[in-house]
């Protein structure tokens, strides 16, 4: 489970990378961490919400906003519910699947935290 530690290793960091893969996206920090995703997520950016999943290549594009961005906060809520909001007003919003598999993975330094959202 994440825990407040893994959410400080990647606040005021700066998203360096976005990695396209097939079946996942990735974020890579500055801090070394970094954020495999494999479910629904929603970018917001001064209002306009735009909406991809983890495992839609051509939704990769949407990340590429928040590249070179300051993390200024990071929230994870009782729904499993990942927020990362940069500076200059942008967001992304992780929301994992019931579907019992691995929605979305934060790796820090302190360690592998795969959030699983149960059926």
């Amino acid at each position: 489970m994440i825990e407040e530690k893994d959410l400080t290793e990647i606040r005021t960091s700066i998203l360096i990378g976005v990695t396209v893969s097939v079946g996942s996206l990735t974020l890579l920090f500055s801090s070394g961490a970094h954020l495999l995703i494999q479910c629904p997520f929603e970018c917001d950016y001064l209002g306009h919400i735009s909406v991809g999943h983890g495992e839609k290549l051509a939704t990769g594009p949407l990340l590429f906003e928040c590249l070179n961005h300051v993390v200024e906060n990071t929230e994870f809520d009782a729904n499993l519910m990942l927020t990362v909001s940069f500076d200059g007003g942008r967001r992304v919003k992780i929301e994992p699947e019931a579907s019992g598999l691995e929605s979305y993975v934060l790796t820090t330094r302190f360690g592998i935290c795969p959030v699983i959202a149960s059926p």
